[in-house]
């Protein structure tokens, strides 16, 4: 295995330095490196997707209950995403990477041992914390190690870490009641401490550098929350996240209870409409590097969540046709998060990239945390058939955000 320290090298230099130090092909190797940790911590959140069915029966959970556990996992990210940015900051990426990655194997660990609805979801707590650890500090490592068009295609591929993870899970769905959800928790446990001894080994020690004063952080946050461009970007994503997380988390719990399908075809539909996703964000990175206005990529994720989501919550399409129309929106939408990542180092100061993330971070748990909660509630007052009628508003509020970045974009 590669040895990627150099001396000197902290990890955290501007790339122009760190290309004296290492060939494009290290760089690139360290960067694919830094997306699998991506994708290595959303599968914390897959899993609890394609489990869904087996953890009601078990437990014998209502929809509320389910949507809780699907939520909690975004719990202390709701409200600490911008917190943990500028934590991160102080204690370093490595430090933040490594720890975060601990923390979420306690968390699998402590779910797996869970006999009821409670202490998973306080084990998924747990594992929110250590995501949030993990996530917020991968861009700036990524912004650190890369240069040029490189930069701007790996941005864009960093939005494609969370549905590539979470299908990555999904696949199992039709293997999964051979060997139950807590082998697969415990599983999850082991890949993240593997990943976490990896980083220890491979990446650069943080730089000691000057530590933030409490001043210094709240003058950073001040910054951050007041920069227009920074605002407009995690509203994008939260609104986003917002319908991903119903349409996604949910994708599973339709096609099995409403539509009768087996859980395993019910898995595989689930994960080919999240790896559409996964493409959606690839392709971000790609039109990023080819000039494309990133505000018409955010602008036409909307305009696809709008325009299926009569369709999706239909009772009157069978289940390839749901399928086929998810896979639609969520390819679609796949084009908002990488696009956002891609436009944070452009309109974003190199010392504020770690804090722009933990705000994007932030609305991104909200979202996450928000729409599986209100789905729940409103499928429970007003069934399937009315959850357009949540999701078409929040989708009117991402376009006029993307419509309002359209100028700070191409400046």
């Amino acid at each position: 295995m590669t040895n990627w320290r150099k001396a000197g090298d902290t990890g955290l230099t501007p790339p122009a330095k760190a290309g004296e130090h290492a060939t494009r092909k290290a760089r690139l190797t360290r960067a694919l490196f830094l997306l699998l940790g991506g994708i290595i911590a959303s599968a914390q959140l897959g899993k609890a997707i394609v489990a869904m069915p087996l953890l009601q029966a078990e437990m014998s959970l209502g929809i509320t209950v389910v949507s809780l556990i699907i939520a909690t996992f975004a719990t202390l990210g709701a409200t600490l995403g911008m917190g943990t940015g500028l934590a991160a900051r102080r204690i370093g990426a490595r430090r933040s990477l490594v720890g975060g990655m601990v923390v979420m194997a306690a968390g699998c660990l402590i779910g797996a041992l869970a006999e009821g609805p409670t202490l998973l979801m306080a084990s998924r707590v747990i594992e929110g914390v250590g995501f949030l650890g993990v996530v917020v500090v991968i861009p700036d490592l990524l912004n650190s190690v890369l240069t040029g068009k490189d930069r701007q295609l790996f941005f864009g591929m960093w939005g494609s870490f969370m549905p590539t993870g979470t299908a990555l899970m999904l696949l199992l769905g039709p293997v999964l009641p051979m060997f139950g959800w807590r082998a697969l928790w415990v599983t999850q446990a082991v890949l993240a401490l593997a990943y976490g001894g990896a980083a220890l080994a491979l990446l650069p020690k943080d730089a000691r550098g000057k530590s933030d004063h409490a001043t210094g952080v709240f003058a950073t946050a001040r910054i951050v929350l007041g920069d227009r461009a920074s605002v407009l970007l995690a509203l994008v994503f939260g609104m986003y996240a917002f319908q991903y997380f119903i349409l996604a988390g949910f994708l599973p719990v339709i096609l099995v209870g409403q539509l009768g399908l087996p859980i395993a075809t019910a898995s595989l539909f689930t994960a080919a409409t999240v790896a559409a996703n996964a493409v959606g964000n690839i392709c971000a990175g790609i039109l990023s590097r080819a000039g494309a206005p990133l505000w018409l990529n955010m602008a036409a994720a909307f305009g696809a969540y709008a325009l299926t989501s009569p369709f999706i919550y239909s009772a009157d399409f069978p289940a390839g046709w749901v399928a086929v129309m998810a896979g639609l929106a969520l390819g679609l939408a796949g084009l908002a998060p990488g696009s956002v990542f891609a436009a944070v180092p452009r309109v974003v100061r190199p010392e504020l990239v770690t804090p722009t993330i933990g705000l994007i971070q932030q609305t991104s748990n909200i979202g996450q945390f928000a729409g599986p909660v209100a789905a729940g509630f409103f499928v429970q007052h007003f069934g399937w058939g009315a959850a357009p009628f949540l999701l078409i508003p929040a989708a009117a509020c991402g376009l006029l955000a993307a419509l309002s970045l359209r100028t700070l974009l191409s400046r």
